[in-house]
């Protein structure tokens, strides 16, 4: 009976991810031909067919694969698309009422580079969906084992790591002054560089600590744990640290979403619309720290504002146009050859500040602290193949995590292993692989000590 039933559910999903797969092609052949001007796309026109595209696939991949929305996939194709089309929807719907974002853009965005950008970004959706559908496949969760001491000693790990590490941060940011807005952030974190670096490491173990949480979560659990992960989130979220509260949470979503399905549909569309309302006002006072005045509740301000990532693939065109050579991949190799090159004395280790192809350091002289991005560092490393081939990997690795049963040290492995990358959504690639090794030996040593303890009692 159940073999037969598994059966069913294989086909049923094997029809889904056929279907998906022909409509991803069908739209995928509508992206090249515009981008290879096989008939004419005004500016106006190619806006409104990249969000066509981004909610088409959007919508493929939510019915299409196995897990739906709650699969990591998905996850993070919403997030990368926010951060990289939701300038691009924003300003499709009119949505853009906040006067700053209007004059920020309109250095940029109107520019022919920022048209190759946006053909570019539909690359990356292509490359993405179609590698998610061909590689994902129906799992049949089986009950695991579950060790409920085990669980719980990881969960209390996890909850007092997340406690000392707010508490560190409310220490170095009133004793710096870095509290009362993001621009005294900002102005903190240039002047003294250790302390950035303190915060850097600071958010790393908060998503640690959040993951742990939400891998070993079970129902009876104490919920003070995420309830001051909440109160953290608010006042970062008020000091304008977005990224450091979305993409942890993000990650957990991709954690929870393993275990089961956490909360219905509508429920999480509300979640996301009250997040960008909050996220708009949070813009408009994030760097004077002013609240009485300016604030906005229109969430394609917010949108449109986080999209602005788009500006860093416009950038790196810039740079190609204006002579700069291909990479030839040396911004992927460079953080692995740093890391070498404190134990191999033969290599030389440039200062970090005066290394080019760290392009999170590149792109601040070159253009200022404007995020950088997967689709630009695949852009100027390997040119227009290179993004699609980039995130076709980038879709088949996420497939891969989604296929694999759920199991507690899995689901924390694979998480913190998730929080560098998809902070990568608007940054480089140079955090990724140092901060990848420091989470799993902490995770690792973290999963030792509670199993000692486990066997000791």
């Amino acid at each position: 009976m159940l073999s037969n039933f598994t059966r069913y559910i294989a086909k049923g999903s094997h029809i889904k991810k056929i279907f998906g797969i022909w409509l991803v092609l069908l739209g995928g052949l509508i992206v090249l031909a515009a981008y290879f001007d096989a008939f004419e796309a005004k500016r106006a026109n190619l806006e409104l067919l990249t969000t066509i595209n981004w909610l088409f696939m959007a919508t493929i991949l939510a019915n299409a694969l196995p897990k739906g929305n709650w699969s990591i996939c998905f996850i993070f194709f919403i997030a990368f698309g926010i951060f990289h089309g939701g300038l691009v929807l924003a300003n499709v719907l009119g949505g853009i009422t906040d006067e700053d974002t209007l004059y920020q853009i309109s250095f940029w965005f109107d520019s022919v580079e920022t048209e190759n950008a946006i053909h570019l970004v539909n690359l990356a959706f292509l490359g993405f969906c179609l590698a998610a559908l061909l590689f994902s496949k129906p799992i049949i969760q089986q009950q695991q084992q579950l060790n409920l001491n085990f669980n719980k000693r990881l969960y209390h790990i996890g909850g007092s790591v997340l406690i000392l590490m707010t508490l560190l941060f409310f220490a170095v940011a009133i004793g710096t002054g870095a509290i009362y807005s993001y621009g005294a952030y900002l102005a903190v974190v240039d002047q003294i560089p250790i302390v950035g670096i303190m915060f850097t490491y600071i958010y790393v173990f908060i998503g640690l600590s959040l993951v742990l949480m939400v891998a070993t979560y079970q129902k009876g659990f104490n919920i003070g744990y995420f309830a001051a992960f909440a109160i953290w989130s608010l006042i970062a979220f008020k000091l304008g640290l977005r990224g450091e509260v979305m993409f942890p949470s993000a990650v957990a979503a991709c954690v929870a979403g393993r275990k089961g399905k956490p909360m219905n549909g509508f429920l999480l569309l509300l979640i996301v619309v009250a997040f960008l309302i909050v996220a708009g006002i949070v813009k408009n006072a994030r760097i004077s720290g002013d609240y009485s005045s300016g604030t906005t509740l229109n969430p394609m301000d917010a949108v449109a504002e986080m999209g602005s990532s788009l500006r860093a693939v416009q950038e790196v065109i810039n740079w190609r146009k204006n002579g700069d050579k291909l990479m030839m991949g040396s911004s992927y190799w460079a953080p692995f050859e740093r890391q070498f090159s404190l134990f191999i004395p033969q290599l030389d280790r440039i200062p970090a500040e005066k290394d080019e192809r760290l392009l999170n350091v590149t792109v601040i002289k070159r253009a200022g602290p404007i995020g950088f991005s997967p689709v630009a560092e695949a852009y100027i490393n390997f040119g227009e193949k290179g993004v699609f081939i980039v995130f076709f990997m980038l879709g088949a690795l996420f497939a891969y995590f989604d296929n694999q049963p759920t199991k507690v040290r899995y689901d924390i492995l694979l998480g913190v292993s998730l929080v560098p990358i998809f902070i990568m959504i608007r940054n480089s690639f140079a955090h990724v692989p140092v901060q990848i090794i420091i989470g799993q030996v902490v995770a690792l040593f973290f999963i030792f000590l509670a199993h000692r303890k486990n066997e000791t009692q």
